[in-house]
C-alpha cells in the first residue's frame, strides 16, 4: 500500500510540474506576443509621423543598444557600477564621448547634403543670431572631417591620461568593447539615415522584411524543422531557414506593392521642412516591361547564343523569353528579401556566438519576453548596410541634385562663388528666366567676376 501511495504521489507531483511548465510556456508566449505587438505598433506610429521621427527613433535605438552593451561589458568584467565610479571617475563619460564623436561623423556625412540645402534656403530669418548660426554651420559643414579628427584626438588623449595602475586590463578591455560596439552597431545602422531621407520605403521595407523572415522561419521551423542548421543556434533548422526565405520572398511582392502606393513613403526628403518632398526616384515605382532573359546572366545568354542548338533548340529558347509588366520596386523587394533571409540571419548567429561565449541568455531585458534591444536588432545591423549599398548601386538616379551641387560650391572660395553666381545669372538671363533688371545688377559686378 505504501508503494502504491508513494507512486501515486510522485505521479501527481509530476503532473503538477507538467501543468506548471505548460502554464509557464503559455504565460511566456502571452508576454512575448503583447510586448512584440506593442513594439510593432510603436514602430508603425513613428513611421506614420514622418522622416524626422524615424531619424529620432534610429538615434534612440542606437543609444539604448549601446547603453545595454556598455552595461553588459561591465558585468562580464565583474565590475559593479558603484565601484567603477569610485575607482575610475569619468570613465563612462569617455565611452559616451567616443560614441558621440562617432555619431557626429556618421550623421554629418550622411546628412551633409540635406544640411547644405537647409542653411541655403530662405527659411532662415536675417536676424543676427540666425546669421551666427548659419556661419557656424557653414564652418562645420566645410570642415566636418577636420573637426571630427580634432574631437577624436581629444578623446584619445583623454583616454590615455585616464589610465590607472592596476586597472589597465579592465580599461583596455572596455575600450575594446567600445570600438566593437561602435563598428557593429552604430556604423552599420547609421546607413539607414541616408535611406530614410531618400524615401521612407528604403528604410521601412528592409526592416520589415527582416521581421517577416524571423516570423516565417520560426513557423516553418516549428512545422517542418528536422535538420539542424548551425551549432551556434541549435533550434535553427534548414527547413525553417529555407521555408522562411521562400515565404519572405513571396510576401515581399504584396508588401512592396502596398508601400509603393504612398507618396510620403516613396518620395525623398530634401530638407528638414515638412513639406519638402521631392519624388526623384519615381522610375522605381512606375510599371515597366520585363523579359525573363533580363534576369539570366549575360554570360549564359552569350554561351547559348553561340551554341549549336538547332532550329528546335533556338525556338525553345525564344519561347522561354517570357515578357511581363511589373513595378521595379517589386524586383527590388525580392532582392532585399533574398538578402534578409539568407545573409542577415548571420547577424543573429554572430550574436548567438557572443552570448554563448559570455554564457548569457540575452543581452538585456528591456523588452519583456524578448530579451534586450540588441537581441531584436542584430539582423537589422547587417541589413542596414546592404540596403544602403543596394540603393546607391541599383536604384539611385545618377543625375546630380541641387544639394550635391551646393555641397561642391561650398568648397570654393568667396571670389569663385561670386564668379559662379554671376555666370549662372547670365545663363539664366539668356534663357529669359530672369527679368532685365537682374541683368543690370549683374553688370554692376566687378569685371573680373564677369569673365
Amino acid at each position: 500500500m505504501k508503494d502504491l501511495n508513494s507512486s501515486g504521489d510522485s505521479l501527481s507531483l509530476s503532473q503538477e510540474e507538467a501543468n506548471k511548465g505548460n502554464d509557464s510556456k503559455f504565460s511566456s508566449l502571452y508576454v512575448r506576443t503583447i510586448s512584440g505587438a506593442a513594439f510593432v505598433l510603436l514602430f508603425i506610429t513613428i513611421i506614420s509621423l514622418g522622416h524626422l521621427y524615424c531619424l529620432g527613433l534610429l538615434l534612440c535605438l542606437q543609444a539604448l543598444i549601446t547603453r545595454e552593451l556598455f552595461h553588459l561589458a561591465r558585468r562580464t568584467a565583474n565590475m559593479r557600477k558603484i565601484d567603477e565610479m569610485k575607482e575610475l571617475p569619468g570613465f563612462r563619460f569617455q565611452q559616451w564621448y567616443i560614441f558621440t564623436v562617432a555619431c557626429f561623423y556618421m550623421y554629418g556625412r550622411l546628412l551633409h547634403e540635406i544640411l547644405v540645402v537647409e542653411v541655403t534656403s530662405s527659411n532662415f530669418s536675417p536676424t543676427s543670431s540666425a546669421k551666427i548660426f548659419i556661419s557656424g554651420l557653414y564652418v562645420v559643414l566645410k570642415r566636418h572631417m577636420l573637426i571630427t579628427y580634432c574631437l577624436y584626438v581629444i578623446g584619445f588623449v583623454m583616454s590615455v591620461l585616464s589610465l590607472k595602475k592596476g586597472k589597465y586590463m579592465y580599461q583596455f578591455g572596455q575600450y575594446s568593447w567600445t570600438i566593437t560596439i561602435i563598428l557593429f552597431v552604430l556604423v552599420q545602422t547609421s546607413f539607414f539615415v541616408s535611406n530614410i531621407f531618400e524615401g521612407l520605403i528604403w528604410f521601412v521595407l528592409p526592416c520589415t522584411l527582416v521581421i517577416v523572415n524571423d516570423i516565417m522561419a520560426y513557423f516553418a521551423g516549428k512545422m517542418f524543422g528536422r535538420t539542424p542548421l548551425i551549432k551556434l543556434s541549435p533550434k535553427k533548422t534548414w527547413e525553417g531557414f529555407i521555408g522562411g526565405a521562400a515565404l519572405t520572398m513571396l510576401l515581399s511582392i504584396p508588401l512592396s506593392e502596398l508601400l509603393s502606393n504612398f507618396e510620403w513613403m516613396t518620395c525623398s526628403r530634401t530638407s528638414f521642412a515638412k513639406e519638402k518632398l521631392e519624388c526623384r526616384h519615381m522610375n522605381a515605382f512606375e510599371p515597366k516591361l520585363y523579359h525573363l532573359s533580363d534576369f539570366i546572366p549575360s554570360l549564359v545568354m552569350h554561351l547559348f547564343g553561340h551554341a549549336d542548338l538547332g532550329d528546335l533548340g533556338s525556338a525553345k529558347l525564344s519561347s522561354m523569353d517570357y515578357a511581363f509588366v511589373a513595378k521595379p520596386i517589386i524586383m527590388h523587394g525580392i532582392s532585399l528579401a533574398f538578402f534578409a533571409s539568407s545573409i542577415a540571419p548571420f547577424g543573429g548567429f554572430f550574436a548567438s556566438g557572443v552570448k554563448r561565449a559570455l554564457k548569457i541568455k540575452d543581452f538585456g531585458d528591456s523588452i519583456p519576453g524578448h530579451g534586450g534591444l540588441t537581441d531584436r536588432m542584430d539582423c537589422q545591423c547587417v541589413m542596414g548596410v546592404f540596403a544602403y549599398v543596394y540603393f546607391n548601386n541599383f536604384v539611385k538616379n545618377p543625375t546630380p541634385t541641387i544639394s550635391y551641387i551646393l555641397d561642391k560650391v561650398l568648397l570654393l572660395d568667396a571670389e569663385s562663388q561670386l564668379a559662379l553666381f554671376t555666370r549662372l545669372g547670365y545663363i539664366l538671363a539668356g534663357q529669359d528666366l530672369l527679368p532685365p533688371s537682374a541683368v543690370t545688377e549683374l553688370n554692376k559686378m566687378p569685371v573680373a567676376l564677369q569673365k
